[in-house]
This record gives C-alpha cells, structure tokens and sequence, in this order.
C-alpha cells in the first residue's frame, strides 16, 4: 500500500511538471539555443560595452583656463584631450609667469590624481629655439613632428614638443602611475581650451617610435690642410651637438661659450680617446684651442665635467 501510493504521488508530480510553463518552455529547442546564446555572447556583450569610450564631453577646466589667458597675451593655452583616467582636469593649478632669461610668458599647468602623481605641462616661446635642447633625451615621432623623451630611472619621464611656434613640456615624477606612452598620447592631443578641446579616455596608445638623428656635420678642411671646428657651448648644449672629421688629418677646434653654462665650461674631448683633453673657459681665456690628428676611426663622445652636456665626433677613413 505504501508503495502503490509512493508511485501515484510520482506520477502526480511529474504531471504538475509537465503542465508547467517553465518546462514547456525547456522541452522547445529555440528555447534551449537562445539560452546557450545568452549564456555565452552576454559577458563578451558586457565587456564591450564597457570598452566603448566615453561621448566627447567640453573640457571642465576650459574656462578656468580661458580665464588665466588673458594674461599670456601672445599665445593661446593648450591642454590634453587625453589624460589617463583619475586625473583632477576640474582642479588643475594654473601658474602663469615669466622666463627669466627671456621675460616672455610662460604657462605651467598640473594636473593630479588621488594617489598624489601629476602630470606637469609647461608651454612658453622659445627665444632661440635651436640652442634650446632636452639634455639627454632622444628624438622621437609625435603627432607634431620630432619630438624628444628623456627618462630618468624607473621614475621621471619628459617629453618636449614644439605645437607651432609654442614649445610644450609635459613631465611626470610617476611612472609608476604614468607611463611614457600615456605622456606621448597627452602631448599628442594638445588643443586649445578656446576650440572647447574635448577629452576622452583612449585605450590603444602610440607606440613610441625612435627618430633617426640628423647626419653628423661635415668639417672641411681650411686652406692651410687643417679641419677647422667652431665649438660652441651654450645653456641648450653644444653647437654642433655631431661633427665628423677625416682621419689622418690635422683637426684644429676653437672651444667658446655663449651665455651661463654651469659646468659646461670644462670640455673633455677624446683627441687621444685613451688620455682625453681637458679645456677650461674662463673670463681670462674666452676661448680655448685644441689642436691634434685624428689617428682610431669610429665615434667617439665628448662632454662637459658633469655629463650634462653631450656630443659626438665621429672619425672617418681618410679618402684615397
């Protein structure tokens, strides 16, 4: 008896089953297809949608920056489109001041994030644009031309781009939080708070690309049978920064220095590149000369006491 009625409460429920919608539902194959479909094209749906950038929206600091033009006068402000996300742009600092040696205005802009890294963005008009170099950096490809990055360590990244006649420089004492390519997308989205720069935050950055430096400058031989260099030092390093030279003939360089140049007044040059030369400038001796013959091919680098400034001279075989 108790298993004749174990049986019919079987069948009772696996009837209620059957007249259930749910279970109707599941016994149709459409069914069953869109479910898997949904179970397995919904998280890739999600992430997509998560990776689609943000509509352009106006910048929240353009007017705060609109606003401290008026006291450049002579250029316009520019600011990034992008910056990596977490970046404050609504409480940007705004320092408008001007260059000493010049007295033309100049325009820093810092911009934070909550874990205390900035982003520094310097503009200004360079007097001698030539003469005013990165020390240490290398030349690489922006939206703008050459540009040129300088990293120090696993902690300091500079990049220097010239936007017009304007020169920028966008530093980071964060790579830890900031990285070079990030820096490179900042400086390659420059525009100006007047045209309503939109920003975004991008997910594929530059790859940053190495430009081939400017062949070394030629030195001809005068007509005393000598390679006759000017070199000049400035505060934007040495002048040529490459030369070349034939081997075998006598070279004659003419050291001097254009303005305040720290250390730079010192050059040790590879004449014998096993025992260099030491020249000093100084009020007494503007001018320094060093005479020699060129014997090892090869390139071969000159600097100042410091490293701080750096060239090459290289030394070719001698024509036949």
């Amino acid at each position: 008896m108790h298993a004749l009625t174990s049986t019919a409460g079987d069948f009772t429920s696996q009837g209620a089953r059957r007249r259930s919608p749910i279970f109707r539902l599941w016994r149709q194959r459409w069914f069953r297809a869109a479910l898997a479909f949904l179970l397995v094209a919904g998280p890739l749906v999600a992430w997509r949608l998560s990776t689609i950038e943000k509509l352009p929206e106006d910048p929240p600091e353009a007017a705060r920056i609109l606003a401290a033009q008026e006291q450049t006068g002579n250029f316009g402000i520019l600011i990034p489109a992008y910056l990596p996300k977490g970046f404050d742009r609504a409480g940007v600092e705004i320092k408008v001041s001007q260059r000493a040696a010049s007295h033309e205005p100049s325009v820093e802009l810092v911009y934070r994030h909550p874990n205390s890294a900035r982003i520094f963005i310097n503009q200004w008009v360079p007097a001698n644009p030539d003469l005013l170099t990165l020390q240490g950096s290398r030349p690489i490809e922006t939206r703008w031309g050459n540009g040129w990055l300088l990293t120090q360590g696993k902690s300091l990244a500079v990049l220097w781009v010239d936007v017009g006649s304007l020169r920028v420089a966008l530093t980071t004492p964060n790579l830890d939080v900031v990285s070079r390519e990030q820096l490179v997308q900042a400086g390659n989205t420059l525009g100006l708070a007047s045209n309503l720069q939109v920003y975004s935050f991008v997910t594929s950055l530059p790859a940053i690309r190495g430009v081939t430096p400017p062949p070394p400058y030629e030195v001809k031989v005068n007509s005393a049978g000598v390679q006759e260099l000017n070199l000049t030092i400035t505060p934007g390093g040495y002048s040529p920064i490459r030369f070349a030279v034939r081997q075998g003939i006598p070279v004659k360089i003419n050291f001097r220095a254009i303005g305040e140049v720290g250390c730079g007044s010192v050059l040790i040059f590879p004449a014998d590149p096993e025992n260099p030369s030491a020249l000093q400038l100084s009020d007494e001796h503007p001018v320094q000369v060093l005479e020699f013959t060129p014997q090892a091919t090869g390139d071969f680098g000159f600097r100042c006491t410091n490293n701080c400034f750096r060239g090459v001279m290289t030394v070719r075989e001698r024509d036949r």
